[in-house]
């Protein structure tokens, strides 16, 4: 207890401080409150009128932006849009059941007679419609009609003499396989037939109905079969089907056999490509 009262036992001097710092507490706390409660003082302006102006500028913008029409598609005017217009509920009633029948409206003219508007209402509106590039300017279809392959006119031709580019107008054969096919042409010293054409990487029995109906074949001049019993080693090397071990063979079995009297003796020769018969028999001939 006597602890305590200890605590709140101050001198002379400490109490007159104590006091001091209440005064000054309350001092502050009326000063604030006092200034609170001061009226606020009146906004005084010395010139509004630049301030005036401006708003009157912002004024005019906005009901220059209000009054004014930009151009716009007649096919598409909602109800609203109708109704600042100035459009009638019936016409644009009627505009809509229009549209709504899959058809355009694609005119001023048009315009009139589906909603049925005044000749003074369109002289005033219709200067803003804007109706699509194509209705305003068509233009004349300048692609040619396009022909299916099968329903063409085709002019046959030599293919011995064909270009790259005359191959490459049949349906299936592009820039890779024509090239193919004028090299195999230029190995064979020209086509003697157009199964020929037909070994051909890449052409496809599809693709070669096709070619038969846009090229023929013609041997070249002079052009004649060699008798395979009497031809020598530079004839039978001549032939694009022929290597020199194939030819020596050939030779060997014809003077084994006294000549060659059926092909079936012919393919049993050494290395003898038999699924080429077909093609080398367009060079030979037994007799």
């Amino acid at each position: 207890m006597n602890n305590i009262k200890s605590l709140f036992a101050f001198d002379r001097s400490q109490q007159r401080g104590i006091f001091i710092l209440l005064l000054f507490i309350i001092l502050v706390v009326a000063g604030l409150y006092y200034i609170r409660t001061l009226p606020p003082d009146p906004l005084v302006l010395d010139n509004v009128s630049s301030y005036q102006h401006r708003v009157d500028s912002l004024k005019r913008i906005q009901q220059s932006r209000r009054d004014t029409i930009y151009p716009f598609n007649p096919n598409y005017i909602t109800d609203y849009r109708g109704y600042k217009l100035g459009l009638s509920v019936e016409e644009i009633d009627r505009l809509h059941r229009f549209r709504e029948s899959g058809k355009w409206v694609n005119s001023k003219k048009d315009f009139q007679k589906v909603t049925q508007v005044s000749d003074q209402w369109l002289d005033s509106i219709s200067p803003y419609f804007k109706f699509p590039e194509w209705v305003t300017n068509p233009k004349k279809n300048t692609y040619k009609t396009f022909v299916p392959y099968k329903d063409r006119k085709v002019v046959a031709a030599n293919i011995n003499l064909a270009s790259q580019d005359q191959l490459k107008k049949v349906y299936g054969i592009g820039p890779a396989l024509s090239g193919r096919i004028i090299k195999e042409r230029d190995r064979l010293k020209g086509f003697i037939d157009i199964s020929q054409v037909r070994g051909v990487y890449g052409l496809t029995d599809s693709t070669m109905v096709q070619l038969k109906k846009h090229f023929y074949v013609t041997a070249p001049v002079g052009f004649k079969k060699i008798a395979l019993n009497t031809a020598t080693d530079e004839q039978l090397l001549a032939i694009p089907y022929f290597d020199d071990y194939l030819v020596d063979k050939l030779m060997e079995q014809r003077t084994l056999r006294d000549g060659f009297k059926s092909w079936d003796k012919v393919m049993l020769t050494s290395r003898f490509p038999q699924e080429k018969l077909a093609l080398i028999q367009l060079y030979l001939t037994l007799d």
